[in-house]
């Protein structure tokens, strides 16, 4: 690994002095409203702070286990870990913290309403990842929805080896862009390696790892009703429309996670914070 992906992370306050932080079985979540969320992503920031803002969902939480550059990106003081799965919320309470549904901040729900404020604002925004179908079809949409937004993005395809030249030519892309925002889509584990390994380099305020965010906004994506999401029952709608693709995502692997963090548990305090700050 390069000397850059071991560097300090960017300037700026640690998020944990900040937000409200809880700290279980050494993972990290931030609980936040949506309107606290959005006020996090847009509020002014210093020359050379970034703040990266990650997710914590089942899946999430599995691959953090299974990799290394994932669970060190989500372990560093400028990332926000926003609670992205509903099961995370009352897995939270079991363990005594006082999180609600309302601190479900899944993608689905915020992104459009980050678009709409970034027009307001005065704020540019780059989309890195999807495929070029998605991207036309996506930018398309946006810049007809919000005609004052500035916005633009680059596929995915490229490889992102250290050294590489292809991710070179997409760091390049995006700091001339110089967005305000900028929106991975590359899939996980994939977009949190990309992160890890060239967010030094990337001269961006906030890198948010969306998935396939853009690609359910774009319309490539069927959009789960927003009541099971509410409910805890999203996992199941997307199950359904690809079930030899998400199969082992939704009934191996929390049973696999439970392990991972059972193994945790007896390495790390179980419950830990810094401090406790509710909203």
């Amino acid at each position: 690994m390069s000397a850059d992906n071991e560097s300090a992370p960017q300037a700026g306050q640690p998020v944990a002095s900040r937000l409200w932080e809880v700290k279980v079985f050494g993972l990290r979540f931030h609980p936040l409203t949506t309107q606290q969320l959005l006020d996090e992503i847009f509020r002014p920031r210093e020359p050379g702070e970034t703040t990266v803002l990650g997710g914590a969902n089942l899946h999430g939480l599995y691959i953090s286990h299974i990799d290394a550059e994932y669970d060190r990106l989500l372990q560093q003081p400028n990332t926000l870990v926003i609670v992205d799965g509903m099961p995370v919320v009352p897995l939270l309470r079991l363990l005594g913290y006082k999180v609600e549904r309302r601190h479900r901040t899944t993608w689905l729900d915020w992104f459009t309403d980050a678009l709409a404020r970034a027009e307001r604002e005065g704020r540019s925004v780059f989309i890195l990842g999807h495929t070029p179908e998605v991207l036309r079809e996506g930018l398309a949409k946006a810049r007809a929805k919000w005609p004052r937004l500035r916005i633009d993005g680059s596929h995915g395809f490229f490889s992102i080896t250290p050294g590489s030249s292809e991710a070179t030519e997409a760091i390049d892309r995006v700091n001339e862009f110089a967005p305000d925002i900028l929106f991975l889509g590359m899939g996980m584990p994939r977009q949190e390696q990309f992160a890890y390994r060239f967010g030094p380099r990337l001269r961006v305020p906030v890198i948010g790892l969306g998935g396939a965010a853009f690609a359910y906004f774009a319309g490539f994506e069927p959009v789960p009703p927003r009541w099971m999401g509410r409910i805890g029952l999203e996992w199941l709608y997307r199950l359904a429309a690809s079930p030899r693709r998400l199969a082992f995502r939704y009934l191996i692997e929390p049973a696999l996670l439970a392990f991972f963090i059972a193994r945790r548990a007896t390495r790390v305090p179980l419950l830990t914070q810094s401090p406790r700050r509710e909203p």
